[in-house]
């Protein structure tokens, strides 16, 4: 007897909630041997990267729900100038199991957000600090064995967003010294 299309259909679809969401643990440990090749900086509450990291971990009523997106990890970077936010996301569509979503967000400029929230705060009477995509600087989707590679991407839209022209003949009056930290790392010797 012949299996009908119908039937196929709902055996693959059943297979496909039965794929686990994400391993929110396994992509932290990801997330953090990457962030460690780089000089932990001086966050006021924070002693590490483990810290930095903020998990949202998978619930059981999440496995029960087949559709929407939801926030598992995010790490906030600064610069001098921006303030950066890596989020990795998963889909709860069983077809989309097993594929990730990461994204960085570059933050609002004061004047901007000032702007906004007065906007939002006379119309609604109250403000929405949520990301905003005009505040997307990547996403992309990736496998766990593409974290790295993903990550690096991110890097890479950071390190872009923060890139500038040469503006030393178009500046006028002193600059301003701004003391940055530094810390030389050597490498460590070979006995």
């Amino acid at each position: 007897m012949p299996i009908d299309h119908k039937q196929k259909k709902a055996v693959l679809n059943v297979l496909k909630k039965m794929r686990p969401l994400m391993d929110v643990d396994a992509m932290k440990m990801g997330l953090l041997g990457w962030l460690e090749q780089f000089e932990f900086p001086a966050y006021p509450d924070n002693h590490s990267w483990s810290d930095c990291i903020k998990v949202f971990p998978t619930s059981e009523e999440e496995r029960l729900i087949t559709k929407g997106i939801r926030l598992r990890l995010a790490v906030k970077l600064f610069t001098t100038s921006n303030q950066y936010i890596i989020s990795i996301m998963e889909s709860l569509n069983p077809g989309s199991r097993e594929v990730y979503i990461i994204s960085v967000h570059v933050n609002w400029n004061t004047g901007e957000k000032r702007m906004q929230k007065l906007i939002e705060e006379s119309y609604t009477g109250q403000f929405d600090d949520a990301l905003r995509a005009k505040h997307s600087i990547w996403t992309q989707t990736f496998t766990a064995s593409q974290l790295h590679d993903a990550l690096n991407s991110c890097a890479a839209s950071i390190l872009g967003n923060e890139l500038t022209g040469n503006t030393s003949e178009n500046k006028s009056g002193e600059p301003i010294n701004i003391p940055i930290q530094v810390r030389m790392k050597f490498p460590k010797q070979d006995d």
